[in-house]
């Protein structure tokens, strides 16, 4: 790890700045001590994040939401939700889509959309409805992104069942007056192969939604070679790019890493004459996170009796970092119109600091999100 070195600077307003997350200087001794190398290095104070969507990707709880989650969210700064229904399919080679209108998770479930979605209106947030598809029983290490046929006819059975689900959605945002929707998330394959489809598709979801389309391409051959960016409002990106090669990293070691991509997404928003979304982004409290920012965290055996292995250390100074940078990176870009932070639960109490989780929620890496989304 790179060695660091506290830096501590005192505001005018009384509070303690290191790496972007304040302390109460009256409060910064209940702290605990550790090693000053492993201590994030200071950071100047957020500037305001002008016509950016400040968002994040709800969670569907199993049941309904508590009823402080919205306003808490609201406090932070938060303006934007992503509400993420799930569609399912046995593996990518296999043609049918079944629907999930009443699930097992409420939010997820066609009454839990409507009931999260009044109520987030109500307290004024923003709404963008991003469907998932979800794999069952997977084959062959494949994922969505890679769903593929060996037939004419398998493709057109996928399609017909896709069309149906993702109306049934657009149909629900408009009644919900949803701002957005998303036509599909990281159907890599799907999307560059039938481009025709998508076509017709779009114009087709346009007779029944009013709202602005954008389509959640992966970072990875996607947003950049699909073709369908004049046809959508928005060029969205799940914005998993690996941005160094070590754990550790500061703030500038992790904003150095975005600006290939930076170059990049500017060239194609200038392309095509389209804002971007970070429909997804995210980091997880564990080293290594801006290394591989896709991977899902480990899953650790309850009654292990191992020692404590890398992948299950958590790491809040990486995930800071990685927050910090991101805000810096792309908050002042002209082309780029929000984020979505994935992710954010209604129940906050099953995230806890010890748990390796995308979300920054009960973590120092909330408090750098409500600095950044709260900024004047």
């Amino acid at each position: 790890m790179i060695s660091r070195h506290l830096t501590i600077v005192l505001l005018a307003c009384g509070f303690l700045w290191y790496d972007g997350v304040g302390v109460n200087a009256e409060t910064s001794g209940n702290r605990p001590a550790g090693p000053v190398e492993n201590r994030p290095a200071a950071q100047d104070p957020p500037f305001a994040l002008e016509n950016v969507y400040k968002g994040v990707s709800w969670v569907g709880g199993r049941w309904e939401m508590p009823e402080g989650a919205l306003p808490e969210a609201r406090e932070l700064g938060i303006e934007w939700l992503s509400l993420t229904p799930f569609g399912w399919m046995e593996n990518h080679n296999a043609p049918a889509v079944r629907m999930n209108r009443r699930g097992r998770f409420w939010g997820e479930t066609d009454l839990g959309l409507r009931t999260t979605a009044r109520k987030a209106r109500e307290l004024g947030f923003q709404l963008m409805l991003k469907p998932h598809l979800w794999l069952t029983r997977p084959v062959n290490d494949g994922w969505i992104g890679m769903i593929d046929f060996d037939s004419e006819e398998a493709w057109r059975k996928w399609e017909a069942d896709y069309r149906t689900f993702i109306l049934h959605y657009a149909e629900l945002a408009q009644s919900e007056d949803m701002a957005i929707l998303c036509i599909a998330t990281e159907l890599s394959n799907p999307v560059r192969t039938r481009p025709q489809f998508w076509k017709s598709l779009i114009e087709e979801i346009r007779t029944v939604y009013s709202g602005r389309l954008t389509y959640a391409a992966n970072w990875y051959r996607d947003y950049d070679v699909v073709e369908l960016w004049p046809h959508l409002d928005y060029i969205g990106v799940n914005a998993y790019f690996p941005l160094t090669d070590q754990s550790g990293p500061s703030v500038s070691e992790i904003m150095a890493g975005w600006k290939p991509y930076i170059e990049r997404i500017g060239r194609l928003a200038e392309e095509h004459d389209k804002p971007v979304l970070f429909t997804e982004v995210g980091y997880k409290n564990a080293p290594g996170s801006t290394i591989r920012p896709w991977e899902w965290p480990p899953r650790r055996r309850r009654w292990s009796e191992e020692p404590e292995q890398d992948n299950h250390r958590t790491d809040q100074d990486e995930q800071v970092n990685a927050y910090e940078a991101l805000f810096r990176s792309v908050g002042r870009l002209p082309w780029f119109r929000g984020m979505f932070i994935w992710k954010w639960y209604p129940n906050a109490t099953r995230v806890t600091v010890d748990r390796i989780e995308f979300s920054p929620q009960n973590k120092e890496a909330e408090r750098v999100l409500q600095r950044w989304y709260s900024a004047p």
